[in-house]
């Protein structure tokens, strides 16, 4: 069996008798080349690539291609394709013969393009900077920590936590570089209490900043149509931080109760309340706590999600 991928590492958790071929991502044309002597085409989601791929295959109507390479991708974002892209995408998608997602709730999707509910397949994320998580002691040093830039709801956090007081440090990136993820600051006023830090691609600040808060906020988007906040919640987690984040795909659908203090997106005052609470009872916290960095440490971090890709392809 041949797979090829730009998903790197894949050949280090295949079995034997699987050959694994890597395509450094955004070389589509090199995809196309290779797949025609391939049983698997295992890439990232992206809207461009796969529309790309799935054309130029269908190019060759009469090649062994067709009826043999399965198209498999991981990741999913396209949620607001525009009117006259839409029946091309929908075209292109149907043509996938699997789409591994990190969320539960395929619904929306389903609907919008037109597929039934077994060409999805949930698979859970990883720990990002798993190695360092593991290195780390995780300590309370009295702040709150707010990490990441994708549909961040920065006003909603900031009418929560400025009548608190308590000390905030968000990380994430400058406006030109969240922007672009559904995120602002723009116009937004700072509370006292906040201090914001931008350096948030430095992955070892990145954790050690988290294992020293004593809550980990995620304010999440109402309008957000897609997961974020994963990768971030699943770091705190495993630091053993209890996190409270708002509900939305990735979270409510993937989260079993007490893992997480899961709050309604954009409501300031039920943020609030639940920062407030759980700020000042040490045991709650812990508990929850320590729940979610079993969870967490159960998912571990590049290799098991390989192996998890891998698995549902039937493989291993």
């Amino acid at each position: 069996m041949r797979i090829v991928t730009d998903i790197a590492g894949l050949e280090r958790v295949a079995p034997p008798g699987v050959n694994v071929s890597f395509v450094k991502p955004g070389h589509p044309l090199a995809l196309v080349r290779q797949a025609f002597a391939a049983d698997w085409l295992i890439v990232h989601f992206d809207v461009r690539q796969i529309l790309i791929l799935t054309t130029l295959l269908a190019l060759w109507p009469f090649h062994r291609c067709k009826h043999r390479c399965k198209i498999v991708t991981l990741d999913f974002f396209a949620v607001n394709p525009s009117p006259r892209l839409l029946p091309w995408l929908r075209w292109s998608i149907g043509r996938l013969h699997l789409l591994l997602v990190y969320f539960r709730d395929f619904a929306p999707f389903c609907a919008l393009y037109g597929l039934p509910p077994e060409r999805f397949r949930y698979v859970p994320f990883k720990v990002n900077s798993w190695e360092l998580v593991q290195q780390a002691t995780p300590t309370d040093e009295g702040f709150i920590f707010v990490g990441g830039r994708s549909r961040r709801d920065f006003a909603t956090l900031f009418a929560a936590v400025a009548p608190l007081g308590y000390p905030v440090k968000i990380l994430t990136a400058h406006e030109p570089d969240i922007l672009p993820h559904g995120s602002s600051l723009a116009g937004l006023t700072i509370p006292p209490n906040v201090e914001l830090l931008y350096n948030d691609s430095d992955n070892r600040f990145f954790v050690d900043l988290a294992s020293r808060a004593r809550l980990v906020v995620l304010p999440i988007r109402a309008d957000a149509k897609i997961q974020a906040g994963i990768g971030v919640y699943l770091l705190s987690m495993a630091l053993q931080k209890c996190v409270i984040i708002s509900r939305c795909l990735g979270v409510d659908d993937v989260l079993a109760p007490g893992l997480a203090v899961i709050v309604d997106p954009g409501d300031a005052a039920q943020l609030r309340h639940q920062i407030e609470y759980f700020w000042l009872h040490a045991e709650e916290r812990q508990a929850i706590a320590t729940r979610a960095r079993d969870y967490a440490f159960s998912l571990g971090g590049e290799d098991h999600l390989r192996r998890s890709i891998l698995t549902a392809i039937g493989v291993l």
